[in-house]
């Protein structure tokens, strides 16, 4: 996923947004959301200067503003 997140493509951005998604609603199910929740904020910060990708997650509702 990370190779997705660095390349810095749009098109990258959307495919680890989908796979983001799979994660949060596999976490839900297996009851770890708040580590997908702690984890989605660590990346957050990673890549707080790539607002293409921050707006993404925000839009595919992976994360809220950041704290």
């Amino acid at each position: 996923m990370s190779t997705l997140i660095d390349t810095k493509k749009p098109k990258d951005y959307d495919t680890a947004v989908v796979l983001l998604r799979d994660l949060r609603d596999v976490s839900a199910r297996a009851g770890t959301s708040a580590e997908f929740t702690r984890r989605m904020g660590q990346l957050h910060q990673q890549h707080q200067r790539k607002p293409s990708l921050i707006d993404r997650m925000r839009r595919a509702g992976l994360m809220g503003d950041p704290v």
